[in-house]
């Protein structure tokens, strides 16, 4: 196993180097070496952005064996606020689009955790999810209002603003337009492309 050296060797940057590539080349097969290094590193604080790559390779190489321990970790306090994304992002993929459903995004839509949310739908992006009309309603309404430190960071709705030129113009012009209105001008980007049927030139995952 080519990355098994690494990510056995305790070592946060060799580790955060290896997850990364199993994660750009989606390699499976390391799933149980790379929970048992974010288990190791997960008591590290100053490790979070190997704990980062860590938890983005589960989600992307795993299965829904890992859901469980990242469900956990979800509810934990972490100074470094992307691993919520992270986590976002992993958990809707494994529980959710691996299985054709959106109990997990579901779940979070009315949580105060928008960095969760955020990763969800990050999730669906990546995925290039088209869930049926009824489910895109639902997430537009629970998203289109979270907008703080829009640019700064990247709220749900950018994700799903992105995502938009998927989806029905039918059901997405009223929330496109309000984006329009976004103080950050790469969002007034992202929802004009989409309104034209087109894909947004920023890479958002």
């Amino acid at each position: 196993m080519e990355f098994k050296e690494e990510l056995e060797s305790k070592s946060a940057p060799r580790i955060k180097k290896a997850a990364a590539k199993i994660a750009k080349q989606r390699v499976e097969g390391y799933e149980d070496l790379l929970l048992s290094a974010l288990a190791l590193l997960i008591e590290k604080p100053k490790s979070w952005q190997a704990q980062s790559q860590l938890i983005r390779a589960i989600g992307i190489t795993g299965s829904d064996r890992s859901v469980s321990c990242l469900r956990e970790l979800s509810v934990s306090d972490f100074d470094a606020t992307i691993l919520y994304i992270d986590l976002g992002f992993a958990i809707c993929r494994l529980n959710d689009l691996q299985h054709n459903r959106l109990d997990y995004l579901k779940s979070i839509l009315a949580s105060s955790n928008e960095l969760l949310m955020s990763g969800a739908c990050s999730a669906l992006l990546y995925e290039k999810t088209v869930p049926s009309e009824r489910d895109m309603v639902e997430i537009i309404d629970a998203i289109k209002d979270i907008d703080t430190n829009e640019g700064q960071i990247f709220t749900p709705r950018c994700y799903i603003a992105a995502l938009a030129y998927l989806w029905p113009v039918s059901v997405t012009r009223p929330f496109l337009e309000k984006c329009l209105q976004s103080k950050w001008n790469g969002m007034v980007e992202i929802a004009t492309s989409s309104l034209k049927g087109e894909r947004s030139k920023y890479v958002l995952v």
